[in-house]
């Protein structure tokens, strides 16, 4: 049986996390040789396809790498995030299909991020497409196995971007 109803909420669930900021909970959905990239434009109509050889607006490509960077951002050691944004994002068109060679379920959906920065009494709007991987673990939990981000409006105010 295609569990759909059950991937939504999956993807809700991810979302709502990062809102709340609970980034721990967050890293717990993750398998352990998990990535997260953010690829960055080639041109006005291609995204790069390389992370290991091309130019990414963010390449996390190991669970610890992803650790890390949570880790620093929770730290209040990094300037891009302190004071940390508000954000909600918005989430529409979750296509999901299970791919038989790897086993996992092929999820893809668009959504808009809004980002509130006290800092700047601003308000800013991104929109773009997310694809990931995702498997049932041992214990028949969902776990993203990859996450990647195209951002359609890549310019980024202020100079962070927060977790998408």
């Amino acid at each position: 049986m295609f569990p759909r109803e059950e991937l939504t909420e999956f993807v809700y669930k991810e979302a709502m996390l990062l809102d709340e900021k609970k980034y721990n909970e967050w890293l717990e959905l993750f398998t352990d040789d998990a990535f997260y990239w953010i690829p960055a434009w080639e041109d006005e109509e291609n995204i790069v396809t390389d992370p290991n050889n091309d130019v990414s607006i963010l390449y996390l490509p190991t669970k610890r790498e992803m650790e890390i960077y949570v880790k620093r951002i929770m730290s209040g050691k990094a300037p891009a995030y302190n004071p940390h944004p508000r954000t909600v994002r918005m989430i529409s068109n979750i296509i999901a299909e299970f791919n038989e060679k790897d086993y996992l379920w092929k999820i893809r959906y668009n959504w808009t991020l809004y980002v509130y920065r006290n800092l700047y009494k601003k308000l800013e709007t991104y929109v773009g497409v997310t694809e990931m991987g995702i498997i049932k673990d041992g214990n028949g939990k969902f776990k993203i196995k990859y996450k990647k981000v195209t951002l359609i409006n890549d310019f980024i105010e202020n100079g962070i971007l927060p977790l998408i």
